[in-house]
């Protein structure tokens, strides 16, 4: 039978409360929305036709008919403009045959009504999809009524703005719980029990009877553990006696006569009395049970910070642009997602040399000051130029933060759990930036840009929290805080933590290794920089998209990773066709793109984000992988060669925002964006008939 585990129990019974809860807050949610909106709307309308009331009333007093209103199209047009809740205003006789309709299309009238199908609608509406008005003079007959229509196209657009902004906190709050909960689930029951355990095999090997046994905070289990540790003090007790006898036997067996069978089984007696020991007060030795899952919040809180802005920066730097250095504007706007993205890349190498010398702790605790520090000063930046500084004031902390919590899941983890350690840490990246993208785009239209950015330096700051509660600093060779007092200048160790340019010259004049980097790994990195993070905010917006809406798009990207990254990479391992994953992955990246050469909509650019998403679960994993089985790589060692490929791989993110930049002042955004992707797929032709298998 399929065994199923504690964790994915207790998954699934929280995600199914959580969701079947959720889901009933949806539907609450949306019809007290739907009710109340629509309760506002009518009160709006009300008082908008009370006041079109009474200046019609005032004309007909004056002796005109209401069959000979004058200047009437220019006053309704002019309610319609003022009033967007509104759909329609209409004039009819008491007996019923319609005199004036007007809406933001058309202004009809008289004989123009009849036939029309807006006869047909205007009869069969409901007292809740209109309010209607008297007209006639004080004490009167009526002489017609005015009827005003309710938009119910605002209305049902509305709620749906409503109900996907709710579905969407649904989606956060269940990746989120997913993070946390796995994290809880580690801390309260797994890592307890895996100590417990680990103590427990310690004193059968050791034959440790007084060595102390951990408790777990389990109530049942820290009972039975109480019941063992006293059953293990009667057993000591009655072994001390037992052993004092072995002794004054053994004495004894050489004055008393016995013969050798005696002194064989007092001698087997003993044989057996010593393999335990009381050696439990002399054990100083912590055992510690460390694993990467206790890390995964710490890493969704620091990439959620960060992706609160993804979804508007470009808005926001659009907002302080000003005239730089004879670039155009495009270019101008690309340059605050250039300069987060070159330190980050500069920071890489420096950050995992930091880490490694003072520790993860501290290493974590600097990068994360610096990013919350450039996030805040984001915030309060007046011009573009302060945007572009402290934008890459915030890559370069978060390239050490990036550096430090994958080094951290090493030190932990084995060549037997690693590529499981990776995947939390992928799953917990990509899931803080769904989540802050998604967030980001949501709040950001409510609040404004700058408040998302102070958001965002508290929430880094709050990742510190979790680091030091929660993640103990591991010892390990080499690293200890002494090496430090040994370096003559710590910051020249930082500096040639840099690669060298003889070193990436050797790597590209490798031809295996500059196919891949150059025809895959870049283009690749230029498309997902390009349009997720650069191009698509500024097409939704000039589209008229809702900043929420913008926010989704974004978010679609990490959803698709998250969702397929991990089972495809596993196809991919049992497939044995690496090359034909990452040819094919370029090439569908390229196809993603192409679709903007013909139409620029919203379901162009949320079609062409998920398009590059599915390419990207072909073809990222495998290149990382392609790359560690280069021989250039192997010589070089795998940790420092594979720390050149992602070098030279980034520089594809620095440059995404220049070159878009660059081409959309001279072709536009859509024609940028097919352009690059008609490129990208060319390059990776190029890569099929460059890149030659290796020997192994």
């Amino acid at each position: 039978m399929k065994r199923i585990s504690l964790n994915r129990k207790l998954l699934w019974i929280v995600l199914g409360l959580m969701v079947f809860s959720q889901l009933i807050y949806l539907y609450v949610n949306v019809r007290s929305y739907q009710n109340k909106y629509s309760q506002v709307v009518r009160s709006n309308l009300h008082t908008v036709g009370i006041s079109l009331q009474e200046n019609l009333n005032n004309i007909l007093e004056k002796g005109i008919s209401v069959k000979k209103l004058f200047g009437l199209k220019a006053l309704l047009k002019e309610i319609l403009s003022d009033a967007p809740e509104l759909a329609f205003i209409a004039i009819h006789e008491p007996s019923g045959p319609w005199l004036y309709y007007c809406d933001r299309k058309i202004f009809l009238k008289g004989q123009e009504l009849s036939g029309r199908n807006e006869v047909a609608f205007l009869s069969s509406l409901t007292s809740e999809a209109s309010l209607s008005f008297n007209l006639q003079k004080p004490g009167e007959a009526i002489q017609g009524e005015l009827v005003l229509g309710v938009n119910q196209e605002l209305i049902a657009s509305k709620v749906k703005e409503i109900a996907l902004d709710t579905g969407t906190i649904i989606l956060v709050s269940i990746l989120a719980t997913i993070d946390f909960l796995f994290f809880i689930i580690a801390y309260t029951i797994t890592l307890p029990l895996r100590k417990v355990t680990a103590e427990i095999q310690l004193a059968h090997e050791k034959r440790l009877i007084s060595l102390a046994i951990s408790r777990t905070g389990i109530d049942f289990l820290d009972y039975m553990l109480l019941r063992f540790e006293q059953y293990r003090s009667r057993f000591k007790e009655e072994w001390i006696n037992l052993t004092a006898i072995s002794r004054s036997l053994t004495k004894a067996s050489g004055k008393y006569p016995g013969g050798p069978l005696a002194r064989e089984s007092l001698a087997n007696m003993k044989t057996i009395i010593d393999r335990f020991h009381l050696g439990g007060e002399t054990w100083t030795k912590t055992l510690s049970v460390e694993s990467p899952v206790l890390i995964r919040p710490t890493i969704f809180l620091f990439v959620f910070a960060e992706a609160l802005s993804i979804s508007f920066l470009p808005l926001y730097a659009k907002e302080l642009y000003r005239p730089l250095l004879n670039l155009s504007e495009e270019v101008v706007l690309g340059l605050p997602i250039a300069a987060f993205m070159l330190f980050t890349v500069i920071s890489l190498p420096m950050g995992g040399a930091w880490s490694d010398i003072f520790g993860r702790k501290k290493a974590f605790l600097t990068g994360a000051v610096i990013s919350a520090a450039g996030l805040f000063l984001s915030g309060t930046a007046d011009d573009i130029l302060e945007l572009i500084i402290y934008r890459a004031i915030v890559g370069f902390g978060f390239g050490t933060v990036y550096m430090t919590v994958q080094g951290y899941i090493v030190d932990v983890t084995s060549t037997s759990n690693r590529a499981e350690g990776m995947a939390i840490f992928l799953s917990a990246f990509y899931g803080g930036t769904l989540c802050g993208s998604a967030i980001g785009g949501m709040v950001a239209d409510r609040v404004g840009f700058s408040f998302l950015f102070y958001m965002g330096a508290v929430i880094a700051v709050a990742s510190i929290f979790f680091m030091y509660m929660f993640i103990e600093e591991k010892s390990i060779p080499g690293h200890h805080e002494g090496r430090v007092q040994e370096m003559e200048n710590w910051f020249k160790v930082m500096i040639n933590a840099l690669p060298s340019p003889r070193m990436a010259v050797k790597f590209l004049s490798d031809r295996n290794f500059a196919a891949l980097t150059i025809f895959q790994s870049i283009p690749n990195k230029i498309c997902l920089i390009g349009l997720v993070y650069y191009l698509a905010p500024l097409i939704l917006k000039d589209l008229g998209t809702t900043q929420s809406d913008t926010g989704r798009c974004i978010m679609l990207y990490s959803l698709i990773m998250i969702i397929l990254s991990q089972g495809v990479s596993k196809w991919s391992d049992r497939s044995f066709t690496t090359k034909a994953f990452i040819f094919w992955g370029g090439i569908f990246s390229g196809l993603a793109l192409v679709p903007f050469l013909f139409w620029t909509n919203t379901f162009t650019v949320a079609l062409s984000i998920i398009m590059l998403g599915l390419a990207h679960t072909l073809s990222v994993a495998n290149q990382a992988k392609l790359a560690s089985q280069l021989k250039v790589v192997k010589e070089a060692g795998l940790g420092p060669g594979l720390g050149i490929y992602r070098q030279v791989e980034r520089v594809g993110n620095v440059v995404a925002p220049i070159i878009l930049g660059a081409l959309a002042s001279y072709m536009g955004y859509a024609k940028s964006l097919a352009l690059i992707g008609i490129y990208t797929a060319f390059s990776s032709l190029l890569f099929l008939l460059i890149y030659k298998e290796e020997s192994t």
